[in-house]
């Protein structure tokens, strides 16, 4: 695999194109937010995609009914950040709690507690696993009644002179 430096903008254009017909069959719409059409990111395209495409799975499963779905691109001067987030009802309670645990896992997997695997997260594990491998992390927001947005946050990376 090759670190290279990867146009967001062609990432996610990609990455939407792929999930587009999926999305469209439940009746969501997928729309792309970038801060800077000319903003790159530093990482493993393959893995970089593979987790996007996981973050829009998540989303569209969790949408329940048609809607909108923003996959966003924003950066500051610590880190760069993948937003997915859909304008659904939410997710519940006891799903949420869920994500957040295997986002706290701190390297646990599945392959340890094999019982205890939820296939319905075996995406946001590849997810949590990416981010780790680039020095970042993930999130999930999903106030009731408010939508639900999946994060991915990585460390902003400098090129050397």
């Amino acid at each position: 695999m090759l670190i290279e430096e990867i146009s967001v903008k062609e990432l996610l254009d990609e990455c939407v194109g792929i999930k587009q017909l999926l999305a469209a069959r439940y009746g969501i719409n997928l729309e792309v937010d970038i801060d800077d059409a000319n903003a790159s990111i530093t990482g493993y395209r393959e893995l970089l995609r593979a987790a996007l495409n996981n973050l829009i799975d998540t989303s569209i499963k969790h949408h329940r009914g048609s809607g909108r779905i923003t996959i966003a691109f924003h950066q500051d001067a610590a880190r760069v950040s993948i937003v997915v987030s859909n304008n659904c009802a939410g997710i519940p309670y006891e799903e949420l709690c869920d994500i957040q645990d295997l986002f706290c896992r701190s390297g646990k997997s599945f392959e340890d507690e094999p019982e205890s695997m939820n296939p319905n997260l075996i995406g946001l594990s590849i997810v949590r696993d990416v981010a780790d491998m680039h020095g970042g992390r993930v999130g999930v927001r999903s106030p009731e009644g408010s939508g639900s947005t999946f994060s991915m946050h990585l460390p902003q990376r400098r090129r050397v002179a």
